[in-house]
């Protein structure tokens, strides 16, 4: 998957949200517009597909590395998920105004 130009910062607020989806209270009016423009964007999603984000996101390891795994666990393609993850970036990018 190409990476866009939100790529980056996408993948800063999503992997606080996967870590603290529960979160009420937040250290910075940023914080908390990227956890809830995560939220909302998940909202979209099947409740399978989003628990697919929460662990590609929450995992340690490099995104493409979580992808790998993921795609071997659950006998995925790997282009499904880049796609999954693509679609999650336009959504949270345009819910935080980056597009």
């Amino acid at each position: 998957m190409a990476k866009s130009f939100y790529s980056a910062y996408v993948e800063h607020c999503m992997r606080f949200y996967s870590r603290y989806p529960n979160l009420t209270r937040f250290r910075s009016d940023a914080d908390k517009e990227n956890w809830f423009a995560c939220k909302n964007a998940l909202k979209d999603f099947s409740a399978e597909d989003t628990e697919r984000l929460l662990i590609i996101y929450r995992e340690g390891d490099t995104i493409a590395d979580n992808v790998y795994q993921l795609s071997k666990r659950e006998k995925i393609n790997q282009d499904s998920l880049w796609k999954l993850l693509g679609s999650l970036e336009r959504k949270v990018a345009r819910n935080r105004g980056l597009i």
